[in-house]
């Protein structure tokens, strides 16, 4: 994941909608307006098309992909009266997670994550929505057509969706992106379990980096949805102007799921601490082995060298030194002193 730079929003004044990110497409504004017998669905229309298909009694959801022409998405704004700093954080890809009750409008702002398959790291992308009077607006950072799924159920008709109103869409867009973050869950699990296996097997020091780079996807997992829970927690137990008492049910299904999942992730950050310190136990019982070896070998040849020191010194008078048979003697000496030596430290047990 690439880190974004915050720095470049220095000297702007307040709401100054910056986009804060690295990359994304231009702006296509796409629109589903619907009601329990009817489905329209309207691709890369202009902002004054949007304004004009919003019905009234029907459920109309604008869906915005790419910051690039700000100026549309400042006549979106204007229209639908979204605060300046509301849009500000709309732009700024790299706040947190929060709600804000507005009296007659709802602004959520969420992080959809998903798996890096090449570098195993968790890429971000920040969706906002925007529910005011009869109408939903969703700020998608890419597009990815991360809700296709909740298109597809709008569309087949199927579901409570088509004859509830947009409070209830925000509702079915939230817990989609809160339900992906089940998938990282089971990823990192499959990486615990295989982890767990070459620490048992097969430990080698790559291990220390695939343990920091799996701690890294989960502080970033729960950076993302910490901030979350208490939002949706206010939104499920008090009144609001925009979301009614039965969405406020889903909506307290929704802080569970985040409550399990923040839990779940603080268990995989345990075992991850306990994984890596017996990793280090490990690294160190291996090097005290290593040097328990080099020291018996060592001892085992200091005796040796010290014999072999003396009748080294070549002094004229070492009767030794003339004897025919001195040489084998010697080494057989050698010998026999290495392996009294090797079984008497067996007994002891010393390896």
């Amino acid at each position: 994941m690439k880190k974004q730079r915050l720095s470049k929003k220095v000297g702007l004044p307040p709401g100054s909608a910056f986009y804060t990110g690295s990359k994304t497409g231009n702006t296509v504004i796409n629109m589903l307006v619907y009601d329990d017998e009817n489905f329209q669905s309207y691709e890369n229309i202009t902002v004054e098309k949007a304004i004009q298909l919003q019905g009234e009694n029907t459920t109309n959801w604008i869906i915005v992909k790419g910051f690039n022409q700000s100026e549309d998405l400042q006549k979106l704004a204007d229209h639908f009266g979204i605060h300046p700093l509301v849009m500000e954080d709309i732009f700024n890809v790299e706040h947190m997670p929060k709600v804000e009750d507005l009296e007659k409008s709802l602004f959520v702002t969420l992080k959809n994550l998903t798996w890096g398959e090449t570098d195993q790291l968790i890429e971000s992308e920040q969706i906002s929505l925007y529910l005011g009077q009869n109408v939903l607006i969703s700020f998608e950072e890419k597009d990815n057509n991360i809700f296709e799924p909740i298109f597809e159920r709008l569309q087949a008709g199927k579901g409570r969706g088509r004859v509830r109103q947009e409070d209830y869409l925000c509702y079915l867009l939230i817990d989609h992106i809160v339900d992906n973050y089940y998938i990282l869950l089971d990823h990192t699990e499959d990486q615990l379990e295989d982890l767990e296996k070459l620490l048992i097997d097969n430990p080698t020091n790559e291990l220390s980096h695939s343990f920091l780079r799996l701690k890294k996807n989960l502080m970033l997992l729960r950076k993302t949805i910490n901030p979350l829970k208490e939002e949706i927690r206010y939104l499920s137990r008090e009144d609001s102007g925009v979301i009614s008492a039965y969405t406020r049910q889903y909506l307290g299904d929704v802080y569970d799921h985040i409550s399990f999942i923040i839990q779940s992730i603080d268990s995989y950050r345990e075992m991850i601490a306990s994984m890596m310190d017996l990793l280090m136990a490990n690294n160190a019982n291996r090097m005290n082995s290593i040097m328990k070896t080099l020291t018996l070998v060592s001892t085992i040849f200091i005796p040796m060298t010290l014999f072999t020191g003396i009748y080294g010194m070549n002094f004229d008078f070492m009767p030794e030194l003339h004897y025919k048979y001195s040489y084998p003697i010697f080494m057989s000496g050698l010998a026999v002193m290495g392996l009294v030596m090797y079984i008497y430290m067996k007994k002891k047990k010393w390896f």
